[in-house]
């Protein structure tokens, strides 16, 4: 199954604005993809070390093109990660910005732009499973080997959910401002190039001014953030901007505090615009779960209803389906998006469906009285103080309801650090903790931070100490 296999219709339409303000239509885009493509004889394993330009997303259709296995890389990704990952993978292909010199036992077959494709001198036969597509970091950190194998099948039912609920118009525009190597980035990718709309290749911050200035300029219908990204435009008060072409924005890759939330959404709902909450995650290959803009307001911090073709249950610790309301447990999802599986290493390529359609997400869950779900924890991140059990992702979600955005950790026994980034309000916090999960205020011990430390697609990291300590 191709994913890209309905493009053709839309060649007369505008794929890509680069950088440099060249217009590439999808007649165009075709023909690269094409050219590049030829370059694969069989089907392989390929690295695309990528960035939101021409050259990535013409590789990316290309070696889809080509029925090839294909590794999303962050171009960030230092030379001894990317060196560790090639001989962990052993890739038959490389598809990567010109002078990459520290690249050994590969030679370079074809030039494009700034980009070329280097080929394996001596290539050892591995076998590859027959639907398998993608492999993608679940974490952003492009260092590690563990790797969500995504099928041909997951990416397209994933698309279609997608395009259902946000019903993507081929004269549509968006703006790039996710990696393309993290889940959500490319999701929008997958969905905007399926409905022929144009897609405006951006690398500037949200708080930079050439961005605003694109968003404008370009006449953007919509674009996609995490926490981070919305924390950034209050901030910067971003409802003085010309938003004026925008119909809606999108959010995931972690909850947003409600306080924040209501604020976009009282001056949407001004401004005729809309704000999609989703829920997803790598191993789905990208959404789960969206919030119906009419029930934004009244469920703000819920994700949701499941996406078109998905399921969503509740599960005890025994496995068993929790029927009742408002009670929590593991949430559970089904649908065609479920990866096969993980990766580690090559060898794994062969592996078949290890999952059979069914996502035992980690995170704890319960349901309202509509079968609207909500995320209050992490299955992963309980620890016991003075003998209870306390969930310190439910513990941040609380916090984040009183307003603050926080990181906690148990540093000591029977104690737990949190970190936030202005300690003016902290006897209030401790006082509102205590109430909401009946524990002593002396249980708590607050740290001031300047930042969190943020991974590659600009989520809050847990595998790093906290920065700035003070």
């Amino acid at each position: 199954m191709l994913v890209f296999d309905n493009i053709n219709k839309y060649e007369n339409n505008n794929a890509l604005i680069a950088a440099n303000e060249e217009v590439i239509t999808y007649k165009a885009l075709i023909k690269f993809s094409q050219n590049i493509s030829k370059n694969i004889k069989n089907r392989c394993l390929i690295f695309l070390i990528c960035g939101n330009n021409l050259e990535s997303i013409s590789g990316y259709l290309g070696f889809s093109r080509s029925n090839c296995v294909v590794s999303m890389i962050d171009e960030r990704i230092s030379n001894d990660q990317l060196n560790k990952l090639v001989l962990i993978y052993k890739p038959d292909f490389i598809f990567i910005k010109k002078k990459q010199k520290f690249l050994t036992n590969y030679s370079s077959i074809y030039s494009f732009y700034s980009y070329e494709l280097l080929e394996l001198n001596k290539k050892a036969k591995v076998k590859i499973e027959d639907d398998l597509f993608l492999l993608l970091s679940t974490s952003g950190s492009t260092g590690t080997p563990k790797c969500v194998r995504q099928s041909y099948n997951n990416i397209y039912s994933n698309t279609e959910s997608i395009l259902k609920y946000l019903n993507i118009l081929e004269t549509d525009i968006t703006i790039t401002t996710l990696p393309m190597s993290y889940v959500y980035g490319l999701s929008i990718l997958n969905t905007h190039l399926n409905r022929g709309a144009c897609i405006v290749l951006n690398n500037h911050s949200v708080i930079d001014k050439k961005f605003w200035t694109l968003l404008e300029k370009k006449k953007i219908c919509s674009f996609g953030g995490v926490p981070y990204t919305y924390q950034i435009l209050d901030k910067i008060n971003f409802e003085k901007f010309n938003l004026k072409h925008l119909k809606y924005t999108t959010q995931a890759g972690g909850k947003l505090s409600p306080t924040l939330s209501k604020k976009i959404i009282n001056y949407y709902k001004k401004t005729d615009k809309k704000f999609f909450i989703m829920y997803g995650a790598a191993e789905a290959t990208a959404r789960m779960s969206y919030l119906p803009w009419e029930y934004a307001e009244q469920k703000t911090s819920s994700v949701g209803i499941p996406i078109s073709g998905g399921k969503f249950w509740i599960e005890d610790n025994q496995r068993n389906k929790i029927l009742e309301n408002n009670k929590s447990g593991e949430l559970v999802f089904s649908g065609k998006n479920v990866c096969l599986g993980y990766a580690s290493n090559v060898f794994d390529l062969s592996k078949g469906d290890e999952n059979k359609g069914i996502l035992r997400t980690g995170d704890i869950a319960k349901k309202d009285n509509d079968n609207f779900y909500y995320i209050t924890g992490r299955k992963d991140r309980y620890v016991k103080i003075h003998g209870n059990r306390i969930n310190l992702a439910e513990l941040e979600y609380i916090i984040s309801d009183f307003g603050i955005q926080s990181l906690c950790q148990l540093e000591k026994e029977n104690q737990i650090t949190i970190f936030i980034k202005n300690l003016n309000e902290i006897e209030k916090l401790k006082e509102y903790l205590s109430k909401s999960i009946q524990l002593h205020p002396t249980t708590f011990v607050f740290k001031k931070v300047n930042n969190f430390s943020l991974n590659k697609n600009y989520k809050v990291s847990y595998s790093n100490e906290v920065s700035d300590k003070l």
